[in-house]
């Protein structure tokens, strides 16, 4: 049986696929220091079952990249980041210090299905026929990783993600006709929420801004 005490000693946070960062890190720690009474419980989830977890109440909060427009649940962007290019370091496009997205059509592209970012993909599809395309989709930025550092051809990814593994064997170059962003979203339901969540989106808006400082 859960009381009203025990359901405010414990926040349930779902967390979609593409979601973890280094931000992420920053408010787990931060949620810790200041309420180190409070279980954090963790559920890795689907991005229909965040959604579908929060309508149902099975879970208090969600973090996700899909910004989703439902009236019952409340949606607030915390921090972005751009997209970038992962190229091999044998890449003729490591002479150039920023690339087009009309560049990367003349490459096998690898992306991370996880990781959406609507415009680019738009974008890449405005410039080559959809039977043309040689988009290759994965089901991890690792896998992304291990194909373009072994020559492959490039991959999409958010451009911290693409510097963090610096020493795997790729290289990074900015993408110069964006912005292709990347944006987390935290996800509640709509009307009454209770003192924890509140607290957490505080603290969550607060990782959000010091990002940009």
């Amino acid at each position: 049986m859960h009381d009203a005490t025990s359901q405010l000693s414990r926040f349930r946070l779902a967390i979609a696929p593409g979601v973890p960062s280094s931000q992420l890190s920053q408010l787990f720690a931060l949620q810790r220091a200041e309420e180190p009474d409070i279980t954090l419980a963790i559920f890795e989830v689907t991005g229909d079952d965040l959604y579908e977890g929060l309508r149902e109440g099975r879970y208090d909060a969600g973090v996700t990249l899909q910004g989703l427009n439902d009236p019952s649940l409340a949606s607030q962007p915390l921090w972005t980041e751009n997209m970038a290019v992962a190229v091999p370091l044998c890449s003729p496009l490591l002479a150039h210090t920023k690339l087009t997205s009309a560049e990367l059509v003349h490459y096998p592209v690898f992306r991370w299905q996880a990781e959406t970012c609507p415009l680019l993909d738009q974008r890449l599809s405005a410039l080559v026929p959809v039977d043309e395309q040689n988009i290759q989709r994965v089901t991890s930025f690792e896998m992304m990783a291990l194909w373009v550092a072994a020559g492959y051809g490039i991959g999409l990814s958010a451009q911290p993600r693409i510097q963090r593994a610096s020493g795997w064997g790729i290289g990074m170059r900015a993408l110069s006709d964006g912005p292709y962003e990347v944006v987390t979203h935290l996800q509640r339901p709509s009307g009454h929420v209770n003192p924890v969540s509140e607290r957490f989106e505080r603290r969550a808006l607060q990782v959000a801004r010091a990002s940009v400082a």
